[in-house]
């Protein structure tokens, strides 16, 4: 009994902050401290030390590893919300082009009977708004169901090669960025050359908005492998918290 360590662990531990140790201090895969070894044998990634010493439970680490988090959301909850936010904007822009396309259709379909009197013109107009609302209902639906569906793929891939992986930065963007582009074009039946822009338009897309999130997650304290050493030591020691081997 007096050899046993305070009861504070058990329960103490989760009500209290965790303490944030120097990047020294951090056990290595197979129990070693990285104080007696050079810095080029630290882990590939610090997704490594997350699941085998903070979270065994590698079932539950893509809710909870910090590491795949982007802009500051879980994976599934910012699959979800981005891909309903693109939805909401391709819905906004194809009611936009619906809209004008049947208001200039219309205006063309009736160019040779113009009304004569004020209730012809009433009428008229009347019709005319009644075919823009839904020709802007059916574009939008359309370019709505195009977008969601474009973006969730391109989250769920960048997602999965953030776990599979073991984190999240620009190249797995890249990749999800091409391969999104890749199925656009097979699914539209794109000639060659366009297939070619739209892949690299992918690539550069998944290359800004994942240097931009690494930077933004660096900012927060998560840590970027191509990043130098000495940087990656900070903010490891930013964000990983201490783990009782005892415990």
């Amino acid at each position: 009994m007096a050899s046993t360590p305070p009861s504070s662990s058990s329960s103490g531990a989760q009500s209290s902050p965790p303490s944030y140790p120097s990047p020294s201090l951090f056990p290595l895969s197979d129990g070693s401290s990285s104080s007696s070894s050079s810095p080029s044998s630290w882990p590939l990634s610090p997704h490594y030390y997350y699941n085998s010493v903070v979270n065994p439970d590698i079932t539950s680490a893509l809710s909870k590893n910090p590491l795949l988090n982007r802009i500051g959301l879980e994976p599934v909850k910012r699959i979800v919300l981005i891909t309903a936010s693109a939805s909401f904007w391709g819905f906004v822009l194809g009611g936009a082009i619906g809209s004008r396309q049947s208001g200039m259709q219309y205006l063309a379909e009736n160019a040779h009977r113009l009304p004569k009197n004020m209730e012809g013109w009433y009428f008229y107009h009347k019709r005319k708004n009644y075919r823009m609302l839904w020709g802007a209902l059916q574009r939008g639906s359309v370019y709505s169901a195009k977008t969601g569906v474009l973006v969730g793929l391109f989250e769920v891939l960048e997602a999965s090669a953030d776990f599979y992986r073991g984190g999240a930065d620009l190249l797995n963007s890249m990749m999800a960025g091409v391969a999104s582009g890749a199925v656009f074009s097979v699914a539209n039946k794109l000639p060659r050359q366009s297939s070619k822009h739209t892949v690299m338009l992918g690539a550069g897309y998944g290359l800004v908005s994942g240097a931009l999130q690494d930077l933004s997650s660096f900012l927060k304290g998560t840590p970027v492998w191509y990043l130098p050493q000495s940087l990656k030591e900070r903010s490891l020691a930013l964000k990983l918290p201490v783990v009782d081997k005892d415990e």
